[in-house]
């Protein structure tokens, strides 16, 4: 007797299911884009940890290029941002990239001056010649700038304080004009002043 596990309608509709399925898993809806949304982070000894998925539901800017670099199964591993070519410094009503701040992260930086150490990697070819950030929140944003070189490495930022915190923005700066020069940040720690946690990076 023919089991009916091999009757030609369960054949096909079996086949027709793996082909969905290597269909969908093809195009890697794990690796899509997300929209913007707030991150918690973690807090360490009095300093807000950004890094992972942390990064990887930034708010774009239209004067960068942003591209979040995830694992095959969709785990953010670096928040790559570019400045598009003849771009200005930021000028205070720039936001830049964002990383949106959950109100338990945005209450700790809130209203304190600090630091913020962002550690970087080289892109290839195109690494910028600089890097600002700033704390946002009520008011123009205060961006603070330094210069990077193509080399993995910290660098940090000593950023004014700002009421209302509820974003960090991102900025790399070039003056190059023939293609778009960037950095790619793997980790973002924000240490505000009086935090019980060592002030290097």
């Amino acid at each position: 007797m023919r089991s009916w596990l091999l009757h030609p309608f369960v054949l096909s509709v079996t086949a027709l299911l793996i082909a969905a399925a290597a269909i969908a898993f093809s195009l890697m809806p794990q690796r899509w884009e997300r929209p913007p949304a707030p991150q918690a982070g973690e807090i360490e000894r009095g300093a807000l940890i950004l890094e992972g998925d942390a990064l990887g539901a930034p708010a774009d800017s239209p004067e960068q290029v942003l591209h979040v670099e995830r694992s095959f199964w969709g785990k953010t591993e670096a928040l790559r941002i570019a400045v598009r070519s003849n771009a200005p410094p930021p000028s205070p009503a720039e936001t830049g990239v964002r990383i949106l701040l959950a109100p338990e992260a945005a209450a700790l930086i809130s209203d304190r001056p600090g630091f913020i150490d962002v550690t970087i990697r080289p892109l290839p070819v195109t690494t910028s010649s600089g890097l600002a950030v700033s704390l946002q929140g009520i008011g123009a944003a205060e961006w603070v700038s330094q210069e990077i070189t193509p080399l993995a490495s910290v660098v940090r930022f000593a950023v004014p304080a700002m009421t209302a915190v509820d974003a960090i923005g991102l900025r790399p700066l070039s003056q190059n004009t023939d293609y778009a020069y960037g950095v790619e940040i793997v980790r973002i720690r924000v240490v505000p002043s009086g935090a019980a946690v060592q002030q290097t990076p």
